[in-house]
């Protein structure tokens, strides 16, 4: 599914809008707090499509949780990309436990690892895990970018492209009160990020129990 360009202009227009109400004195990527923003319609029919890929993220939250429930998510901010990058080539490839994890750009401009900055895999069967998490850009031309940044209180659990210019990803945040799931609809080039919060908070749910459920090997 790709993006009309009519859809892009009015994603600006009204993320233009939401920054201008802002303090003109926040720098850029300084973070935006926007607790009345409406969702954009196209934006929730993407969300929409981009739950039904990640139905195994999905299931794992219901079976912990009964009463989740993806139509209770709700934007909570827009964040500015806080654009850090360097030369490097995608170094995940073909025999990399990674490697089927990582997802291709619809147009080719790049690839999308949301999983190497915070499991160290295993040699013995099960993964070892990082404080922080990164939502990591290798771009197609040769260098990388850090699309999002999460530190040890969260995590980045799975992630899908919904057309050419946005990217969702699902994870993780814990408080006073729980576990949260939370949802990002990041657009790499303009630089913006849609942020879903989930008013669930869970005692029970483990916060390395997906990624420890998707990485571990059978040891023979």
């Amino acid at each position: 599914m790709r993006l009309s360009s009519w859809f892009h202009l009015s994603i600006l227009i009204i993320f233009s809008i939401i920054l201008f109400a802002c303090d003109g004195a926040n720098k850029e990527g300084e973070k935006i707090a926007d607790s009345e923003v409406q969702i954009p319609i196209e934006e929730a029919q993407l969300l929409d499509i981009g739950f039904q890929h990640l139905q195994q993220w999905v299931a794992h939250w219901k079976g912990v949780e009964p009463t989740f429930n993806l139509k209770d998510f709700q934007l909570s901010r827009t964040d500015s990309i806080d654009r850090i990058e360097r030369p490097e080539e995608n170094f995940i490839t073909a025999g990399n436990p990674f490697f089927p994890y990582l997802l291709e750009h619809p147009e080719g401009e790049g690839t999308v690892d949301i999983y190497s900055y915070k499991i160290v895999y295993p040699e013995q069967g099960k993964p070892y895990f990082n404080p922080d998490s990164e939502v990591t850009y290798f771009r197609a031309d040769g260098m990388r970018e850090r699309l999002l940044f999460i530190g040890p209180s969260g995590a980045f659990e799975d992630a899908v492209w919904l057309n050419n210019e946005a990217l969702l990803v699902v994870g993780h945040f814990e408080d006073e009160q729980g576990v949260s799931p939370k949802a990002w609809v990041i657009y790499p080039e303009a630089g913006l990020i849609s942020q879903y919060d989930n008013p669930i908070h869970s005692q029970s749910y483990g916060r390395e129990s997906f990624l420890t459920k998707r990485f571990t090997v059978e040891v023979p």
